[in-house]
């Protein structure tokens, strides 16, 4: 299954984590005298600003460890609903496919974020009806009622974010998800085809689900800048920071959920849930970069570079840290799907309770 460009930039928005709230940084580390000129150490640090800014223009920001806390909740949402099946009326068995997106909408003002974190997530489901074991039941329970599912993908895509020269930038997110789920018929339906209630059903599972987010900027800037007094800075700042978040999450959902069937052709369903949670998101960052000169030069009379100093600033992407997901987690759902003859194309929300945790979920299944 080919993953939406869209849910692959959802994936790195989770990469924002500096305590600056920016990927990367770009710090001076050395002014060599120049800083004791204070209107030209402002005129410096701006521009290493600018630079900064240009380079991770395309990335959101956030504080770091509410980005990181938001990425594992996100994680969590990302995969409800690829391994379970909610109103496909399943006799013998099963096998399709889906992809999910999951978001912590939690915004901060501190720096200014719209999203504290995201995560994708998808799976090949197989399922099948116990019917077909010499026991009549399991646990109590009736195993021509009791149907078993197991979801499992892997899948890596590699993406080119910006070719601009000098800031170019790339990212490979890593998708592994796995799960099994049970779903038992507890309280049977009514109706037709054409009109039916589905019964209440209930669901019990466990669901992994892993992120491995790689994020790596070229950065080969030419700075050649001068202020009012006309004082000039002129350099190239090089370095090849790497970002790297690695995000595992395991969940454990109990869940009860009904449906309707109307005209065959389209099933509506929703439920409700709570879930056990454990796992968290970890945060690296690689310098790789050497110091940058910055040769700086003074203007006609004056003394900001008294010495032409060399000024020495170096690219950075030091994001280390950790967030752990929240452990109970009670939330609803809601779908709808198409009936087609021994097909059906379903799409599924997800909203946490008392929070901003959100999911959504879409795929195709073939049922007999």
């Amino acid at each position: 299954m080919k993953t939406p460009k869209l849910l692959i930039f959802a994936g790195l928005l989770t990469l924002s984590f500096q305590a600056k709230a920016q990927i990367f940084t770009i710090e001076v580390t050395d002014y060599n005298g120049a800083d004791s000129f204070a209107p030209f150490k402002t005129f410096i640090d701006n521009e290493i600003q600018k630079i900064q800014t240009e380079i991770n223009g395309d990335l959101p920001s956030g504080p770091p460890q509410k980005l990181l806390e938001g990425t594992a909740n996100a994680s969590v949402m990302a995969g409800k609903g690829i391994g379970s099946d909610y109103a496909s009326r399943m006799e013998v068995a099963l096998i399709g496919a889906g992809i999910g997106a999951g978001a912590d909408l939690t915004k901060s003002k501190d720096p200014e974020s719209d999203i504290s974190g995201a995560a994708v997530a998808s799976g090949a489901i197989i399922g099948v009806n116990l019917g077909f074991l010499d026991t009549k039941k399991i646990l109590g329970m009736d195993t021509d009622r009791l149907n078993f599912y197991l979801n499992f993908m892997s899948y890596t895509h590699k993406q080119n974010l910006s070719d601009k020269e000098g800031q170019k930038s790339a990212a490979e997110i890593s998708m592994t998800s796995l799960g099994t789920h049970f779903k038992y018929d507890w309280i049977k339906g009514s109706g037709s085809k054409w009109l039916g209630w589905g019964g209440v059903k209930f669901h019990f599972g466990y669901e992994y689900n892993k992120n491995d987010i790689t994020f790596q900027s070229e950065i080969n800037e030419v700075i050649d800048e001068t202020d009012s007094d006309g004082n000039r800075i002129q350099g190239t700042i090089r370095g090849n920071p790497l970002a790297r978040i690695n995000t595992a999450t395991h969940s454990i959902p109990l869940e009860l959920s009904t449906d309707v069937q109307l005209l065959y052709f389209l099933s509506l369903y929703t439920g409700v849930g709570v879930d056990y949670n454990f796992g968290e998101a970890r945060a690296k960052g690689n310098l790789n970069a050497e110091e940058s000169d910055i040769s700086c030069t003074n203007g006609s009379g004056g003394e900001a570079c008294s010495s032409s100093p060399t000024i020495k600033v170096q690219a950075n992407a030091d994001i280390n840290g950790s967030g752990k997901v929240n452990p109970f987690t009670s939330r609803g759902f809601v779908g709808a799907q198409i009936n087609l003859p021994y097909m059906v194309i379903f799409v599924q929300g997800d909203k946490a309770f008392g929070s901003n945790m959100v999911g959504a979920t879409a795929g195709l299944r073939f049922v007999y």
